[in-house]
């Protein structure tokens, strides 16, 4: 008989009863429910404010009005080279399996934010391969591409420790094609900017 060493589903199964199997091939795909791990990245200028046993909220799409309780279990000993972040993986309870394998969570870590650092909606953000990147908008009209080093992410919201100043306008939609001194056209919606958005510093 073959065992897991853990409690699980299988989620997949590679082979079917009667056929020959090689030393160290995958029999089947077993997934843990309960509990689950959550893993999410750090900006580094707060790595050394993370500590294993520290408590995180965490939210996932299909149940928007829920927070779970987690525990930050993994940090990991590096900062990525290419995003300038920590790797940090926390554990949460899930007795009743609503939280499945795959979801996309956002986990919320008890570090404060601070005065006067520019913050923008999430959406704003892009990852590329040199790192995070926002795009604003200049006096004429046309897009600037902007390396940022990226802080606390919450309601929404990502803090901006590098790489903008107060006041710029912020792209929110409509940016994942643009490249830097592209021609932009804003609209407002409702009377408020629909394509861009005011960085604004943190509320008091």
């Amino acid at each position: 008989s073959v065992q897991a060493p853990f409690a699980g589903l299988v989620a997949r199964r590679h082979v079917s009863a009667g056929e020959f199997v090689a030393p160290g091939q995958a029999l089947f795909d077993v997934v843990a429910l309960d509990p689950v791990e959550v893993e999410f990245h750090l900006a580094e200028v707060d790595s050394a404010r993370v500590h294993v046993g520290d408590a995180v909220e965490v939210r996932v799409a299909p149940y928007p009005d829920e927070v779970f309780a987690a525990r930050v279990t993994v940090i990991a000993p590096t900062i990525d080279p290419r995003t300038r972040t920590l790797r940090v993986k926390a554990e949460l309870a899930n007795p009743d399996g609503r939280l499945r394998p795959g979801l996309f969570a956002r986990a919320d870590l008890g570090v404060a934010t601070r005065k006067g650092v520019p913050m923008v909606p999430q959406q704003a953000v892009l990852q590329r391969a040199d790192g995070a990147v926002v795009f604003v908008v200049d006096a004429e009209q046309v897009a600037r591409r902007m390396n940022v080093q990226t802080g606390v992410h919450r309601d929404r919201q990502v803090e901006i420790r590098s790489g903008l100043e107060p006041g710029m306008r912020v792209v929110v939609r409509g940016h994942a094609e643009l490249i830097d001194g592209s021609p932009v056209s804003v609209r407002q919606e409702d009377g408020a900017v629909a394509a861009t958005g005011a960085v604004g510093a943190n509320p008091p």
